[in-house]
């Protein structure tokens, strides 16, 4: 079995964390596609050192894989657009990079699960991991089935209450039609072996994905933040404690939704999935995407001369103008008090995804510091700022941004 080096990988790895936490352009916003395709490598890597067969030795193959992965985090986000748990701040202006860097991201998604997985089943994790066998029917199955379409129905017509099902409801449909159609990759067909060894190490690549999503997503300018209902306080990273709880069910899913899609790599399914993943980010751009990347241009207070001034002493952005304070900007000639206000308003645009649009409006009624901001009632806050023909701000969204404020305030 040939050795592929992990030097490279591992070094690609740690330039580009490095990089993002010392907030390096533009690395911080394209921290994740650049972080996890080597990280996959250096994953595929061991599993070649392993004795096991290399996910990118057959280059069909590969793009199967990814281009499906994609798909399938796009079918959740198509869900979130209904249940609203989370949403991605200071993603970049242009339509076509924000659009191309999701679809990169979201290739990752079932690799980054599989791998660890494959890992774990080369070192024989969870061989031993059998019982007596369960018998499993068709009756069974289309239990299952209707069980699943039943929960994924109440989630979407009761979202704020039962949104955690979701992440088992997608699996009970998928589940059944797998057995029928590839009972070796079926987990319902581990489970009627007797055999829980292979959805033991999912669950464990899932939640080691999770983990690492969590830990990137903490470092990276362009990011998600939860605002999933009853957790929104009690976080590690940007993830509710409990919704950790959650990635091992999802490997499960995306396992399952894989093996059923790839049987189905046809012209005549390919073309229908990438026009859904359009329409699916077409609605995002409405309803997720709450934020673009705040650059000064975009604020209602600096004019295009003076961002240009600005532009060509290196300050592009809010976090540029936040980093060096309003000492820097008197330096270029603005006055006192107009670069105090303007460093003011920067340190709002900066702060938990507000972004320029947002700042603009909170400056507009009132709030044009963050101290003001911290100060303030958060559902007085949303009504002051609220757009009726827009999604965003959303009140939960506010209550971040005045939760922010306040520990800023506080220090």
């Amino acid at each position: 079995m040939p050795r592929r080096s992990v030097i490279l990988p591992t070094f690609w790895l740690s330039a580009v964390v490095a990089l993002a936490a010392l907030d390096v352009m533009p690395v911080a916003i394209w921290l994740y596609p650049l972080a996890w395709y080597p990280l996959l490598f250096l994953l595929d890597s061991l599993v070649l050192r392993l004795g096991g067969e290399s996910f990118t030795s057959r280059l069909p193959e590969l793009g199967v894989l990814l281009f499906w992965s994609a798909v399938i985090w796009f079918g959740f986000e198509a869900i979130n657009l209904r249940l609203a748990n989370w949403y991605y701040v200071y993603v970049p202006v242009s339509r076509w990079q924000r659009w191309t860097g999701a679809a990169l991201a979201f290739a990752t998604v079932v690799p980054a699960i599989v791998l660890p997985a494959r890992l774990l089943e080369l070192r024989h994790v969870g061989d031993r991991l059998v019982t007596h066998p369960i018998r499993i029917g068709r009756r069974d199955l289309n239990l299952a089935l209707a069980l699943g379409i039943a929960l994924l129905g109440v989630v979407l017509a009761l979202p704020r209450a039962l949104y955690p099902l979701a992440w088992g409801a997608v699996w009970l449909i998928a589940e059944p039609l797998l057995h029928r159609t590839d009972p070796a990759h079926s987990l319902f067909a581990d489970i009627a072996a007797g055999r829980f060894g292979r959805i033991v190490r999912l669950m464990a690549g899932g939640l080691v994905a999770g983990i690492i999503w969590e830990s990137l997503n903490a470092l990276a300018r362009t990011r998600w933040i939860y605002t999933v209902p009853f957790l929104e306080h009690l976080k590690i990273f940007e993830m509710p404690l409990l919704g950790f709880v959650g990635f091992p069910f999802f490997a499960l899913e995306a396992w399952s939704l894989y093996y059923l899609l790839k049987r189905w790599t046809k012209w005549w399914t390919v073309i229908p999935a990438t026009l859904a993943i359009l329409v699916i980010l077409a609605a995002m751009d409405q309803r997720t995407f709450a934020s673009t990347l705040p650059y000064l241009r975009q604020l209602p207070t600096v004019d295009a001369a003076l961002a240009e001034k600005l532009e060509r002493a290196g300050l592009h952005d809010a976090f540029g103008v936040v980093r060096v304070g309003p000492a820097a900007l008197i330096r270029e000639g603005m006055p006192s008090q107009e670069a105090a206000e303007l460093y003011a308003l920067a340190r709002v645009a900066a702060l938990r995804g507000i972004g320029c649009r947002n700042a603009g409006a909170l400056a507009k009624a009132g709030y044009e510091s963050v101290e003001r901001l911290g100060t303030a009632d958060p559902h007085a806050v949303w009504e002051a700022v609220r757009r009726p023909d827009a999604p965003h701000p959303s009140p939960a969204e506010v209550r971040v941004w005045v939760a922010a404020a306040r520990g800023l305030s506080a220090l």
